[in-house]
C-alpha cells in the first residue's frame, strides 16, 4: 500500500493548528487537536464584495488596483447625466477627491491609464448631452489639469498605459483610429485592424490588448506590440461595455453586455481564454481597475447595481478534510 511518505518522499507534518490556506496549499498534514488529516488545495477565483460607491454611476472609467483605484465620471440615472464625481478607493471605503474639470461619459469601460496617484483620461460625451469629447485630463494624486486634445473627438473610446505613455484607440462615431501620447501630445500611429466602440484595453502604450466591443456583441481580440495590432484569439463570450484589467499576456475581462448585461469572466494567458467565476451582479458600463489578471476591482455599472463594488481575487485557497467512505 503506498504511503505518503512514499509517495512525496517526506513524513506528514503533525500541527497543533491549521496554517493559512495559501501557504499551506500542496501539502497534507495532521491536526491534533481535530484529529483529522487536512490538506490545501489551490481552487479557481471568486468575486467577493466591496466597499460601495457614493454616487450611483455607470459608464465611467476606472485606474488604478484592486486596494487603491479611482472611479471617474460616468453617467448619473438622472439629468445632468455627465457626471465628473471623482472618487478613491482603499480597499475597502470609497472617498470622493478633486472632480474632474470637464464632466464626461461612455469613455469606454476603461478610457484611462495609470495609478491611483497618475493618470490620464480622455474622450467621452459631455454636455450637451451625446457631445463627442477630445477633452484630455492629467490627474497627480490630488487635482486634474486639462492638456492636450486627443486628434478627434470621440465617445467610447478605450485606452491603456500611463500618464505619459498611453494609446486611445476607436469609438464613436465609429472608427479604428489608434493614437498615441507621449506625455505631451497625441499621435496617430497605426489602425486597429477593424473598427470598434464600447471596447476595452488592457497593458501598456507598447503591447496592449483589445477585447470586445460593438457594433453587435463582439468577441474579436487584437494585441498590439508598438507598431500593429494582429488579430488573436477571441473571447468566449462576445460583449461591449465591458470592464478589463491586466496586461497584453495576462488578462482579465468581466461584465458588460452580450447583449444583455452579463457577470461573465474570462482570463487570458497570452494565447486564449479561459471562463472564471462570474460577477454576483450582472452588468455593464463599470469602472474597472487592476494591474493584473488574479487583482482586480468592478464598480458602479448600469443602473441596476448602481454603485456595487466587487473584488477579484485569483486563486482561492481551501483547506479540506480528508474523509475515508
Amino acid at each position: 500500500m503506498a504511503t505518503y511518505k512514499g509517495i512525496k518522499g517526506v513524513k506528514v507534518v503533525t500541527k497543533t493548528s491549521d496554517p493559512t490556506a495559501s501557504e499551506a496549499a500542496g501539502t497534507v498534514w495532521y491536526n491534533t487537536p481535530a484529529d483529522a488529516l487536512k490538506y490545501a488545495i489551490e481552487g479557481a477565483g471568486a468575486w467577493a464584495s466591496g466597499g460601495n460607491l457614493n454616487a450611483t454611476r455607470y459608464a465611467g472609467a476606472g485606474l488604478g488596483t484592486q486596494t487603491a483605484a479611482l472611479a471617474v465620471g460616468g453617467q448619473a440615472p438622472g439629468a445632468p447625466y455627465p457626471e465628473d464625481t471623482n472618487e478613491s478607493y482603499d480597499g475597502s471605503t470609497w472617498t470622493e477627491v478633486a472632480d474632474l474639470n470637464t464632466g464626461r461619459a461612455f469613455y469606454g469601460a476603461t478610457s484611462s491609464a495609470g495609478t491611483q496617484t497618475a493618470g490620464i483620461v480622455f474622450g467621452g460625451t459631455k454636455d450637451p448631452w451625446a457631445t463627442y469629447s477630445a477633452d484630455t485630463e492629467l490627474w497627480n494624486g490630488a487635482s486634474w489639469t486639462e492638456v492636450n486634445d486627443l486628434n478627434a473627438a470621440k465617445g467610447l473610446k478605450a485606452g491603456c498605459g500611463t500618464s505619459t505613455a498611453a494609446i486611445a484607440n476607436g469609438g464613436e462615431p465609429l472608427n479604428a483610429t489608434n493614437e498615441l501620447w507621449d506625455g505631451t501630445s497625441w499621435t496617430e500611429v497605426n489602425d486597429l485592424n477593424a473598427s470598434i466602440m464600447g471596447h476595452v484595453n488592457a497593458g501598456t502604450s507598447t503591447a496592449a490588448l483589445q477585447m470586445g466591443g460593438t457594433p453587435g456583441a463582439q468577441a474579436d481580440c487584437e494585441t498590439w506590440d508598438g507598431t500593429c495590432w494582429s488579430e488573436t484569439a477571441d473571447l468566449n463570450t462576445g460583449r461591449y461595455y465591458l470592464g478589463g484589467a491586466g496586461s497584453s499576456t495576462a488578462a482579465l475581462a468581466f461584465a458588460g453586455a452580450a447583449p444583455s448585461a452579463t457577470g461573465a469572466t474570462e482570463t487570458w494567458d497570452g494565447t486564449s481564454w479561459t471562463e472564471l467565476a462570474d460577477l454576483s451582479i450582472a452588468r455593464f458600463g463599470v469602472c474597472a481597475a487592476g494591474a493584473s489578471n488574479t487583482s482586480a476591482l468592478c464598480a458602479g455599472g448600469n443602473t441596476g447595481p448602481g454603485a456595487v463594488t466587487e473584488e477579484w481575487n485569483d486563486p482561492v485557497y481551501t483547506i479540506k478534510t480528508v474523509t475515508v467512505s
